[in-house]
């Protein structure tokens, strides 16, 4: 009977993996066909290649540049002063190490290895939803077959930052502090909100130590005495400084990614009005919110989610969330959709939320799978508010 039973318990935990593995590889099939149907509703275009081509807009013009031609030593001449300095390399780097292997056009091979870590991030989260089956579908149709999967499918920073993302947070989960500081050190290489997560590494540290009842006034004494823990800290933000040295040698200013902005209209100023500015742009006609609306309110929803993961004890994603959306938000409203739906703990916040019923479940389900064909219309189309 014991090994009657031991039997059914391996059994069970076979299925049970290859239903984790199943869940996110029929999702990438579904959203690509539905991804397909919208560009081939647009486009007169066929072929894997021009989909791959037709949905590299905005940003992702920026990572193929980067990938192919690197970055220069100065403004690009007749285009106002623009560098690319302003976009970080670990992506783009990843891509051209993948293209000197494979002699492919560089968007089709980073369309397929942002569908790879896409895929890759789905599996991560797993143990992150709790094992919850129902929320783990949700968030894996959310990234694959979703309204914003055209930014998890294309060569954009968020593939690889929401995979990294996850994996800092998996790493802080098991307390392996070590690979959360690499996952934190690769994460801000890939854009400049990943040099955050350190906060929320010292946060965890911190909690597990009040744990255990250590005092308040004790912890800095105790944290300077476990080198273990310093060195994942201290080698948390290793990718942004390679970064700002690599700009410092080759273009003499550490901090050309900062500097460049102003080029792209961001300049800094106060988040609240940049906040009550979108909300008071108004259509000219009909009852659609602008894209500046758009923009405004989905950083109002993620501010409103940090709290709830505050609410939830979960404070080191909730503060890497928070300051994740205001540092963008003090120079405008500029690609805050993308931002905002590229927090993971924000996404496996609310697949944890919406999977609480059968209902809930289902809606969110057919909603997700429907509106991934009308947004990825709007996506080719150059609907502002999804730049």
């Amino acid at each position: 009977m014991a090994l009657e039973g031991a039997a059914r318990a391996n059994i069970g935990i076979r299925i049970m993996i290859v239903t984790v593995v199943a869940v996110p590889l029929l999702f990438a099939l579904s959203g690509l066909a539905i991804r397909y149907a919208a560009f081939a509703s647009v486009s007169s275009d066929t072929g894997f290649a021009a989909y791959a081509q037709a949905l590299c807009r905005w940003d992702c013009a920026w990572y193929v540049d980067i990938s192919e031609k690197g970055y220069e030593r100065f403004p690009i001449p007749n285009a106002s002063n623009v560098g690319r300095w302003g976009f970080f390399p670990l992506y783009p780097l990843l891509v051209a190490a993948i293209r000197s292997v494979l002699p492919f056009p560089t968007i089709l091979i980073a369309t397929i290895t942002s569908l790879a870590l896409s895929y890759a991030a789905c599996l991560v989260a797993w143990p992150l939803v709790g094992k919850n089956m129902r929320a783990y579908v949700l968030y894996c149709a959310f990234l694959l077959s979703g309204p914003f999967s055209f930014h998890f499918t294309t060569f954009l920073s968020e593939p690889l930052f929401v995979l990294l993302t996850s994996c800092v947070f998996l790493a802080l989960k098991r307390s392996n502090y070590l690979a959360a500081g690499v996952a934190s050190a690769l994460l801000s290489a890939t854009r400049l909100v990943g040099v955050l997560a350190v906060f929320a590494t010292v946060i965890h540290m911190y909690e597990e130590y009040r744990a255990k009842g250590g005092s308040i006034v004790a912890f800095p004494r105790w944290l300077l005495g476990r080198p273990d823990l310093l060195v994942a800290i201290f080698i948390s933000p290793a990718g942004l400084f390679a970064y700002m040295l690599f700009l410092y040698l080759t273009v003499g200013d550490g901090f050309a990614f900062l500097h460049i902005q102003r080029a792209f209209g961001r300049v800094a100023g106060n988040p609240l009005l940049f906040l009550w500015d979108g909300l008071s742009y108004h259509p000219n006609a009909g009852w659609l919110p602008t894209a500046p609306q758009w923009s405004a309110m989905t950083a109002i929803a993620g501010l409103a989610l940090c709290l709830v993961l505050g609410a939830r004890r979960q404070y080191g994603a909730a503060l890497f969330c928070a300051v994740s959306i205001i540092l963008p938000l003090t120079t405008n409203l500029a690609s805050m959709v993308r931002y905002v739906v590229g927090l993971a703990p924000l996404a496996i916040l609310v697949a944890v939320l919406l999977s609480a019923s059968k209902l809930t479940f289902v809606a969110a389900l057919a909603l997700f799978l429907a509106a991934c064909y009308f947004m990825t219309v709007a996506w080719i189309g150059g609907y502002l508010a999804l730049v």
